[in-house]
């Protein structure tokens, strides 16, 4: 969460730290094995993924979200899964999703103190997040011709699952951080 005076696109040690911090988040997740979740469709896994990188673009900032969106298409770039698509389909997405998820968050989010306000800027940022990555990735790919326009219709559902675990899940989290700045500077 930059605050309103700091310049969102300086790097300086928080931003460093937090971008580090973000990105392992991308790599633990991965290579524990729940950043991509087995579900039956065409790609055949969902990704959890998409939550570090929100959420890093939102405490940290857009440079943070967008270092972990890179680490999250650099992950896909070597998964033999994804790895033929290539690095503009796998990580323009990323960080094109977690700029909007910045951007989104930071429209939204008026009073630090306001739960309520946090948990509607949070969920429309996941949304929007999760939309924008969704819609840029299967985009490229269209217009890349690396996936045929038939392949959209199953693409949906997983679509819909991420966008509704974002809402759901970046929210409560932003909660529980807004939470303990605010025991801690009590």
């Amino acid at each position: 969460m930059t605050t309103a005076t700091s310049d969102p696109w300086s790097v300086n040690t928080r931003t460093i730290v937090l971008a580090a911090i973000f990105g392992a988040m991308v790599i633990a997740l991965q290579v524990i094995g729940i950043g991509s979740i087995p579900v039956p469709n065409l790609s055949g896994a969902m990704t959890t993924l998409l939550i570090p990188v929100i959420l890093g673009a939102i405490i940290g900032g857009p440079l943070v979200g967008m270092f972990a969106g890179l680490i999250m298409g650099v992950m896909y770039l070597i998964l033999p899964a994804t790895a033929a698509f290539g690095p503009i389909t796998l990580i323009v997405p990323r960080l094109a999703f977690a700029l909007v998820a910045w951007l989104v968050y930071r429209a939204l989010k008026r009073d630090p103190g306001d739960t309520t306000n946090t948990i509607i800027a949070g969920a429309a940022a996941g949304a929007a997040g999760a939309l924008t990555n969704t819609v840029t990735a299967v985009g490229i790919a269209l217009l890349l011709g690396q996936v045929p326009i038939s392949v959209v219709p199953a693409i949906i559902p997983q679509a819909l699952i991420e966008l509704v675990g974002c809402a759901i899940i970046i929210p409560l989290v932003m909660v529980a951080v807004e939470a303990s700045l605010k025991a801690r500077t009590a």
